[in-house]
Protein backbone atom coordinates (compact mmCIF):
# COMPACT_ATOMS: atom_id res chain seq x y z
CA UNK A 1 0.00 0.00 0.00
CA UNK A 2 1.52 3.38 -0.65
CA UNK A 3 1.41 6.04 1.33
CA UNK A 4 -1.03 8.07 0.00
CA UNK A 5 -3.79 5.87 0.15
CA UNK A 6 -2.66 5.61 3.83
CA UNK A 7 -2.89 9.03 4.36
CA UNK A 8 -6.17 8.84 2.54
CA UNK A 9 -7.49 5.49 4.90
CA UNK A 10 -6.65 7.12 7.78
CA UNK A 11 -7.94 10.54 7.23
CA UNK A 12 -11.74 8.95 6.23
CA UNK A 13 -11.55 7.08 9.29
CA UNK A 14 -10.89 10.16 11.52
CA UNK A 15 -14.06 11.55 10.12
CA UNK A 16 -16.41 10.06 9.20
CA UNK A 17 -16.26 7.42 12.15
CA UNK A 18 -15.99 9.92 15.15
CA UNK A 19 -13.76 8.07 16.93
CA UNK A 20 -11.43 8.77 20.31
CA UNK A 21 -8.61 7.76 19.00
CA UNK A 22 -6.99 9.12 15.51
CA UNK A 23 -4.89 7.22 12.90
CA UNK A 24 -1.59 8.01 11.70
CA UNK A 25 -0.65 6.85 8.00
CA UNK A 26 1.72 4.92 10.35
CA UNK A 27 -1.29 3.04 12.15
CA UNK A 28 -2.93 2.00 8.73
CA UNK A 29 0.61 0.52 7.31
CA UNK A 30 1.20 -1.60 10.29
CA UNK A 31 -2.02 -3.70 9.08
CA UNK A 32 -2.03 -2.49 5.08
CA UNK A 33 -3.06 -5.69 4.51
CA UNK A 34 -6.18 -5.85 6.62
CA UNK A 35 -7.79 -2.45 4.44
CA UNK A 36 -9.74 -2.99 1.62
CA UNK A 37 -10.89 -0.08 -0.76
CA UNK A 38 -12.47 1.37 -3.79
CA UNK A 39 -10.69 4.27 -5.27
CA UNK A 40 -10.94 5.92 -8.67
CA UNK A 41 -8.47 8.61 -10.20
CA UNK A 42 -6.55 8.07 -6.81
CA UNK A 43 -9.42 9.53 -5.07
CA UNK A 44 -10.50 7.33 -2.01
CA UNK A 45 -14.49 6.53 -2.33
CA UNK A 46 -14.60 3.67 0.50
CA UNK A 47 -12.96 1.35 3.17
CA UNK A 48 -12.93 -1.68 5.59
CA UNK A 49 -10.76 -3.20 7.52
CA UNK A 50 -10.54 -7.07 7.99
CA UNK A 51 -9.06 -9.04 10.63
CA UNK A 52 -8.92 -11.92 12.70
CA UNK A 53 -10.21 -12.06 16.68
CA UNK A 54 -9.67 -15.81 16.19
CA UNK A 55 -8.96 -18.54 14.01
CA UNK A 56 -12.73 -19.14 13.24
CA UNK A 57 -14.23 -15.02 13.74
CA UNK A 58 -13.28 -11.97 11.81
CA UNK A 59 -13.62 -8.58 12.50
CA UNK A 60 -15.18 -5.78 9.89
CA UNK A 61 -13.99 -2.12 11.17
CA UNK A 62 -14.42 1.57 10.05
CA UNK A 63 -16.75 0.61 7.32
CA UNK A 64 -16.66 3.95 5.32
CA UNK A 65 -17.88 5.85 2.22
CA UNK A 66 -17.83 9.34 1.11
CA UNK A 67 -20.29 11.57 2.13
CA UNK A 68 -20.71 12.93 -1.03
CA UNK A 69 -20.86 9.40 -3.10
CA UNK A 70 -23.53 7.55 -0.35
CA UNK A 71 -26.80 5.49 -1.29
CA UNK A 72 -24.69 3.84 -4.64
CA UNK A 73 -23.98 0.32 -3.38
CA UNK A 74 -20.15 1.23 -2.35
CA UNK A 75 -20.71 0.13 1.12
CA UNK A 76 -22.60 -2.89 0.18
CA UNK A 77 -19.50 -3.30 -2.67
CA UNK A 78 -16.87 -3.45 0.04
CA UNK A 79 -18.88 -5.29 2.53
CA UNK A 80 -18.47 -8.15 0.08
CA UNK A 81 -15.11 -7.49 -0.63
CA UNK A 82 -14.59 -8.16 3.11
CA UNK A 83 -16.92 -11.38 3.04
CA UNK A 84 -15.17 -12.38 0.07
CA UNK A 85 -11.64 -12.19 2.13
CA UNK A 86 -12.99 -13.33 5.13
CA UNK A 87 -13.87 -17.05 2.76
CA UNK A 88 -10.61 -17.45 1.86
CA UNK A 89 -8.96 -17.01 4.97
CA UNK A 90 -11.34 -19.46 6.25
CA UNK A 91 -13.52 -17.23 8.56
CA UNK A 92 -16.20 -19.20 9.96
CA UNK A 93 -18.31 -15.62 11.99
CA UNK A 94 -17.95 -12.32 10.54
CA UNK A 95 -18.53 -9.60 13.13
CA UNK A 96 -18.72 -6.03 13.26
CA UNK A 97 -20.01 -3.12 15.85
CA UNK A 98 -22.03 -0.34 14.85
CA UNK A 99 -23.32 2.77 16.90
CA UNK A 100 -26.93 2.62 17.66
CA UNK A 101 -27.62 5.98 15.97
CA UNK A 102 -25.61 5.33 12.75
CA UNK A 103 -28.64 4.00 10.80
CA UNK A 104 -26.77 4.40 7.07
CA UNK A 105 -24.32 1.43 8.67
CA UNK A 106 -26.94 -0.50 10.19
CA UNK A 107 -28.71 -0.75 6.92
CA UNK A 108 -25.72 -1.68 5.01
CA UNK A 109 -24.64 -5.00 7.46
CA UNK A 110 -28.96 -5.98 7.39
CA UNK A 111 -28.77 -5.56 3.61
CA UNK A 112 -26.21 -7.39 3.31
CA UNK A 113 -26.91 -10.44 5.89
CA UNK A 114 -25.74 -9.34 8.95
CA UNK A 115 -28.24 -9.97 12.01
CA UNK A 116 -28.08 -7.75 15.36
CA UNK A 117 -27.01 -10.29 17.94
CA UNK A 118 -26.49 -8.22 20.62
CA UNK A 119 -25.92 -4.88 22.64
CA UNK A 120 -23.90 -2.90 24.92
CA UNK A 121 -22.96 0.55 26.59
CA UNK A 122 -20.07 2.33 25.97
CA UNK A 123 -19.58 4.74 29.12
CA UNK A 124 -16.09 6.33 27.37
CA UNK A 125 -18.21 7.47 24.41
CA UNK A 126 -22.12 7.30 26.62
CA UNK A 127 -23.55 5.21 23.22
CA UNK A 128 -25.29 2.54 23.47
CA UNK A 129 -23.36 -0.26 20.09
CA UNK A 130 -24.58 -2.83 18.36
CA UNK A 131 -23.11 -5.93 17.50
CA UNK A 132 -24.15 -7.34 14.25
CA UNK A 133 -22.90 -11.00 13.36
CA UNK A 134 -23.11 -13.13 9.75
CA UNK A 135 -22.28 -16.80 9.83
CA UNK A 136 -20.36 -17.72 6.80
CA UNK A 137 -20.34 -21.69 7.10
CA UNK A 138 -23.67 -22.36 8.76
CA UNK A 139 -24.12 -26.00 10.36
CA UNK A 140 -24.68 -28.58 7.96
Amino acid sequence: MKNLIAHQIAEFINNYNKLKKRYSIEDILKVSDEYLYISKSHKLIGVVRLFMIEWYIGAIKHLSVDETLRKRGYGTKLIKMAIEKANKKNIRVLQSTVRENDIESIKCFEKNGFKRVNCFYNNKTNRNILIFQKILFPCR
